[in-house]
């Protein structure tokens, strides 16, 4: 092959190397600045109290209802219980950790009272 073949073919991967880099969405910032995070958590008032929710996008794909880890229906105190351990949760399951579950102890350091 030529010289001249070789620096077209050249030119042209580095051609198609920048324009895919261009294209393609850089990691997990969105164009916002936020992320591309698909799990959210939300907090919602209940009978015996507070609990969360996490959603994927808009599909919810977990409602807890009552304290996590304990015996009993109970619901936690209040609403910035439910979400500190509604995100505890949702760290889980962007480690990969299935099923999310939370002890107790998970629920004292966090300062939830139960």
């Amino acid at each position: 092959m030529s010289s001249k073949k070789k620096l077209i073919v050249i030119v042209g991967i580095l051609a198609f190397a920048a324009v895919t880099y261009i294209i393609l969405p850089k990691g997990d910032i969105g164009a916002d600045g936020k992320g591309l995070r698909r799990l959210k958590v939300e907090a919602f008032k209940v009978d015996s109290g507070w609990a969360y929710r996490i959603l994927d996008k808009d599909t919810p794909i977990i409602e807890q209802r009552s304290i996590p880890g304990i015996a009993g229906n109970s619901g936690f105190k209040d609403e910035q219980s439910a979400l500190r351990t509604g995100k505890l949760v949702e760290s889980k399951l962007e480690k990969g950790i299935f099923p999310p579950s939370v002890s107790a102890s998970e629920l004292d350091s966090l300062g939830i009272d139960f």
